[in-house]
């Protein structure tokens, strides 16, 4: 049952992130076939983005008392209409309400997929198994992401809306062997009154706190990173664009293979001291890319920064899994995810900007001064935790 429940997981992550991270790569596509500017074909990532968002804190907070299982197997289904749609759309404000509904869907499954793991796995092995699972977030760009393009190139982006369409069908029926789970017997104002206490304590506790500030930190550290190293590569050295995408394949079957065994040895050594071990070494290698030159020295650190981001996946989400009591854990997660989306969008516009006057290295420095934080604030404000409530 444990590796069917990490495989339904695993491909719920894989759909959501997939569909994501192909937004971007279809920009020329939308700007061509619909007449519009880029700048209003990058909305369509904003509000996919803001929708993810809202319905993360909805669906986490109601899965706590209702159940996950039953909020993934909506997730999904929503998902398969929406890029039914988005493959429908005839003009540009259908296709912005496709994108919407799919934000709604992938915030949806990300968050209760999570918080999924965190009740069905016991501590003393989460590790490894959300290590499997997050390593859906890795093998996206790797996996599904070309694919999706290469349809895209050949046959329009329609058709690729299509192709998750119909993944999500599959992975909805898959979705069905899910274990259930229980929700409260709580009447309907007092779930909104724990839910609100529980928001609130979220805030007030010394660990809690942290552990949000953390996930600003991890998702702005890591995004701001990558997201401005293919203009630096280009500018610097003059790296071809296709080269650029071949660097970026190395990092991400560095990190498929890392999240896993990252995962394995948290279990053993503890999920703190590896996410502290993890997010140094990252710190570090990211501080050194832009003081690298062009060659294997480059790419060498530059898959010690996937390695980094990989190993630390599975121990980190595992333990701030375990910081909450598994009735508040959706809300938790979905708190959490909220700050991680608020440290990208602060990370794409300050990294920008420090781009354009200071150059990559400045991006770098901060990046890295963000991971080395997070090392810290594990260090000073995180313990391990006990097991609460695991299964047996």
């Amino acid at each position: 049952m444990g590796y069917r429940v990490t495989a339904n997981l695993f491909l719920l992550l894989f759909l959501g992130v997939a569909d994501n991270q192909v937004l971007a790569a279809l920009i020329p596509s939308f700007v061509k076939s619909l007449g519009i500017t880029v700048g209003a074909a990058g909305l369509l990532v904003t509000v996919y983005a803001l929708a993810a968002a809202l319905a993360s804190f909805i669906s986490g907070a109601l899965s706590d008392h209702y159940g996950r299982r039953r909020f993934l197997l909506g997730g999904v289904l929503v998902f398969a209409v929406a890029s039914w749609l988005s493959a429908r759309s005839p003009n540009y404000p259908a296709l912005m309400m496709a994108r919407v509904l799919t934000g709604l869907a992938a915030g949806t499954i990300s968050t209760c997929s999570i918080a999924f793991a965190g009740d069905w796995f016991p501590y003393a092995v989460r590790g490894r198994a959300i290590g499997l699972i997050s390593s859906a977030y890795f093998a996206a760009p790797i996996l599904g992401v070309p694919l999706a393009t290469q349809i895209a190139d050949r046959y329009g982006w329609r058709q690729a809306f299509l192709l998750f369409a119909a993944l999500a069908v599959v992975v909805a029926l898959s979705s069905l062997t899910l274990p259930g789970d229980q929700g409260t017997a709580e009447s309907s104002a007092s779930k909104l009154d724990s839910t609100a206490r529980a928001f609130r304590s979220f805030l007030h506790r010394r660990d809690t706190a942290a552990a949000l500030v953390i996930a600003f930190l991890v998702s702005a550290g890591l995004v701001g990173f990558l997201t401005y190293i293919a203009q630096w590569l280009n500018n610097q050295f003059g790296v071809a664009t296709r080269t650029i995408g071949w660097v970026f394949m190395l990092g991400g079957l560095v990190a498929v293979a890392g999240a896993p065994f990252g995962g394995v040895i948290s279990d053993r050594l503890g999920k703190r001291t590896v996410s502290i071990a993890s997010n140094l070494l990252l710190a570090v290698s990211v501080a050194a890319i832009p003081l690298l030159s062009w060659g294997v020295g480059l790419l060498v650190v530059f898959g010690l920064t996937s390695l980094g981001a990989a190993f630390r996946q599975g121990p980190l989400t595992a333990l701030m899994t375990e910081m909450v009591p598994p009735a508040q854990r959706g809300s938790f997660i979905a708190l959490r995810n909220i700050c991680s989306q608020l440290g990208i969008g602060s990370i794409a516009f300050v990294g920008g900007v420090l781009y354009q006057r200071h150059d990559y290295v400045a991006v770098t420095t901060l990046c890295a001064l963000m991971t080395a934080t997070v090392a810290v604030l594990l260090a000073t404000h995180i313990m391990e935790p006990q097991p609460v409530g695991e299964r047996a």
